[in-house]
C-alpha cells in the first residue's frame, strides 16, 4: 500500500462524510526528522489511521490527541522534541534527534474538508497543485498550477497578521510505461505501483501481458500498434517509460515513438552493444532525447535477477525525479 497523499485521499474522499475526521500534518521541522513539514496523516472516529506521520514511533500518542480534537472540534498543536527527557518523544525512544511540530485539525464541511477533496480531485487528473492550510485549521485553498513538470521541493511557513500557513506543493503519482509483458515485468510494475506509482503495460504480442498475472497495472493497453500506445501517452499525461520487452523490433518501435515524447525518464534494459542495435533500428541517437535516457537501465547495485533489476530501475527512476545524483549508472 503507498502512502502517496494522491493514495491517501483517494481512500479519504468516499468516507469525507461518513465519519468525524481529523488531519494531522506536520508544519515544521527541526533537525533530523522521519518526516518532513508537509507530511500529513488522517483520523476518523471510526479507527481509520490514513497515512504516517513517523516511523511509527510517534503514532500512538498522536492518535490520542487527534481523539480529542474528534470529541471537542478544537484544533491543537503538539511538539515533539526527541533531545528533550521530559518530551513523550525521548519517553518513546525515538532516536532522530529532531523536533517535529504538529498540527492537527477537524476535516469537515465548516472549513470545506481544507480544500483536501480538491486536491484529491487535481491530482488524480495528473495536474500539481499548492496547497495553503492554516496551521490553525481554519481554512485551506488548492492551487492549481499549469506546469505539470515541476519538481519536488520543500514545504515553506509563512506568518501574515500573526497567523501561520503552511504552503505545500502537490504533485501527482508519476505514470510510468513498461513497454514488454514478460516474467520480469512482473516484478517492475509490482514494485513501480508500491511506490504510489500509476503504471501502464504494453506489448503486441498476444501471448504477453496478461492481464491475470498484472493485477496491480492501471492500464492494460490493447491497441497492439504505436499509434495506440501514443494516444495513451499524450491522454494519461505518461511522464517515465522503460522498455523491457527483449524483442528488438518491438524496442525499437516503441524507442522512436518515445523520443516524440517530453518524458522526464526513459529507459531501456539490455548491454550497451544491444542498445546500439536498438538506437541503429529506430534510427536514432543519444541527442534524440532531451531529458533523462538510461540504457543500460538502472543503477549498477550488483543484483542481476529480475527483482534486482526492478529495484534498480525505479530507483534511477525516483533519483532523476527529484533531482537527485543518477551518476551511478551501469
Amino acid at each position: 500500500m503507498s502512502n502517496h497523499v494522491n493514495h491517501l485521499l483517494a481512500q479519504w474522499l468516499p468516507l469525507k462524510d461518513k465519519h468525524n475526521w481529523v488531519l494531522g500534518f506536520i508544519f515544521k521541522t527541526e533537525g533530523s526528522c522521519y518526516r518532513k513539514a508537509g507530511a500529513m496523516m488522517l483520523f476518523s472516529d471510526a479507527g481509520h489511521q490514513l497515512g504516517i506521520l513517523s516511523g511509527g514511533c510517534l503514532e500512538s500518542d498522536i492518535v490520542k490527541k487527534a481523539q480529542r480534537v474528534m470529541t471537542d472540534g478544537v484544533s491543537r498543536t503538539a511538539v515533539y522534541d526527541d533531545e528533550d527527557e521530559e518530551d513523550i518523544a525521548f519517553k518513546l525512544g525515538v532516536g532522530c534527534g529532531g523536533v517535529v511540530h504538529l498540527a492537527l485539525v477537524p476535516v469537515n464541511k465548516d472549513n470545506n474538508y481544507l480544500s483536501l477533496d480538491k486536491i484529491s480531485q487535481t491530482l488524480s487528473k495528473g495536474h500539481v497543485c499548492e496547497w495553503n492550510v492554516a496551521v490553525d485549521g481554519s481554512e485551506g485553498a488548492c492551487k492549481v498550477l499549469e506546469d505539470n513538470t515541476g519538481s519536488p521541493r520543500k514545504a515553506v511557513l509563512d506568518t501574515l497578521g500573526g497567523k501561520r500557513s503552511l504552503s505545500v506543493l502537490m504533485m501527482p503519482p508519476i505514470h510510468i510505461l513498461v513497454v514488454g509483458g514478460g516474467y520480469d515485468a512482473t516484478f517492475m510494475t509490482k514494485l513501480a505501483s508500491s511506490q504510489g506509482y500509476l503504471v501502464s503495460l504494453w506489448d503486441p504480442r498476444p501471448a504477453q501481458a496478461r492481464v491475470e498475472h498484472f493485477p496491480e497495472v492501471n492500464y492494460l493497453i490493447d491497441d497492439p500498434t504505436t499509434e495506440g500506445v501514443r494516444l495513451h501517452l499524450n491522454e494519461h499525461n505518461i511522464q517515465a517509460a522503460v522498455l523491457m520487452s527483449h524483442h528488438r523490433e518491438i524496442d525499437a518501435k516503441a524507442l522512436q515513438l518515445l523520443s516524440m515524447q517530453s518524458l522526464t525518464y526513459t529507459a531501456m534494459l539490455g548491454p550497451l552493444h544491444r542498445k546500439q542495435e536498438i538506437m541503429d533500428l529506430a534510427g536514432l541517437s543519444d541527442t534524440n532525447f532531451t531529458q533523462y535516457f538510461a540504457s543500460p537501465a538502472g543503477f549498477d547495485i550488483g543484483g542481476e535477477l529480475p527483482e534486482h533489476i526492478a529495484l534498480s530501475v525505479i530507483a534511477q527512476c525516483h533519483a532523476v525525479f527529484h533531482t537527485k545524483p543518477t551518476h551511478l549508472k551501469r
